[in-house]
């Protein structure tokens, strides 16, 4: 990822095959889901991360603003600004 773009996450937003609805991709200010341990918040240069996550997820994105999805389970994986989401595994 780009210095200059250090003040956004590129999101990858991905359903299994069987859900047969649409991925995003994009660049996001933040992305908020809730894990086992409760509400978290994902910021741009946030630590390398993984984790389950359940019920919805958030993304503060830069052209849309805010979307919401929700979903039974999925993984999320954050690593040097970049988040990887994968739902209804």
């Amino acid at each position: 990822m780009a210095k200059e773009d250090s003040q956004y996450l590129d999101v990858e937003l991905f359903w299994a095959p069987v859900e047969d609805k649409e991925r995003f991709e994009g660049k996001a200010k933040s992305v908020s889901s809730r894990n086992k341990m409760g509400n978290f918040d994902i910021l741009p240069q946030h630590t390398n991360f993984i984790t389950l996550i359940f019920d919805s997820i958030i993304i503060d994105t830069v052209r849309q603003g805010k979307v919401e999805y929700e979903f039974n389970r999925g993984v999320l994986e954050v690593s040097n600004d970049e988040v990887r989401i994968f739902l209804q595994l």
